[in-house]
């Protein structure tokens, strides 16, 4: 199968987010004031959008694989962020495996990805687009509910 380099660019945010989110200070969080929880929530949200946001204007300069990255880097960052409560800092490590399964078990042919992947689909089909926004908001709902407090 076919793969771009800007499927692997997409994954940075996803491990960058992680690392982030695994270098807290647990002691002053839990004596904290300030809901820092949600405060994660909407810094987590506002940079998978603003990443997001940046490649998805790339397109307009040329170039339609940065939209794919667009829609990747939506479903990488909610990978990682639903698998963080479960793995810890192993999280980024489900991104990196489904970007790896879709190029070698990915499709039936060349160029003709199973549905499931959404890695490699074009950047025009609506169903990867949907889900990848769906597996974002998955992952910011497990972090809301599933993180303990001390955790995010």
């Amino acid at each position: 199968m076919a793969t771009e380099l800007s499927n692997f660019v997409a994954l940075i945010p996803s491990v960058a987010l992680i690392a982030c989110l695994e270098r807290r200070m647990p002691s002053v969080e839990r004596s904290a004031v300030r809901r820092i929880d949600t405060r994660d929530l909407v810094l987590v949200s506002g940079f998978a959008v603003v990443a997001t946001a940046v490649a998805a204007v790339m397109p307009l300069l040329g170039s339609e694989a940065m939209l794919m990255a667009a829609r990747n880097n939506l479903l990488f960052c909610g990978l990682a962020l639903g698998a963080w409560p479960l793995m810890g800092h192993r999280a980024p490590l489900l991104p990196v495996f489904w970007m790896t399964q879709a190029m070698f078990l990915g499709g039936r042919s060349r160029n003709d990805p199973y549905p499931w992947v959404i890695v490699t689909e074009a950047a025009h089909v609506t169903h990867a687009a949907v889900t990848a926004a769906a597996v974002f908001l998955a992952g910011i709902l497990s972090l809301r509910c599933f993180a303990s407090r001390t955790d995010r």
